[in-house]
């Protein structure tokens, strides 16, 4: 009973982590990221292609992820283009 109880717990701890959460540290697969130093914002910032649409995607140190549809680097007015993380299929 007790070795039945602890598979499923393992089984369900499992499929808990099994969900990739993406941050700054643990990028989205498939995008082709690449590293660019900020000098506005003193840091490390990660600059991705969704290979589907070609937009760019954006992310920093706050882990939050942004998309937007021009060349270049991240504008103030990308920040109301939130984008959801994921690896490409």
């Amino acid at each position: 009973m007790k070795r039945a109880l602890f598979a499923g717990l393992a089984f369900a701890l499992g499929a808990c982590t099994s969900h990739a959460t993406y941050s700054y540290d643990n990028l989205p697969k498939g995008y082709h990221w690449r590293a660019v130093y900020d000098r506005g914002e003193k840091a490390v910032v990660f600059y991705g292609v969704d290979p589907m649409t070609r937009d760019t995607v954006y992310v920093g140190p706050d882990s939050e992820f942004y998309i937007f549809h021009h060349s270049g680097t991240i504008q103030g007015r990308d920040l109301r283009r939130h984008w959801t993380p994921h690896d490409v299929l």
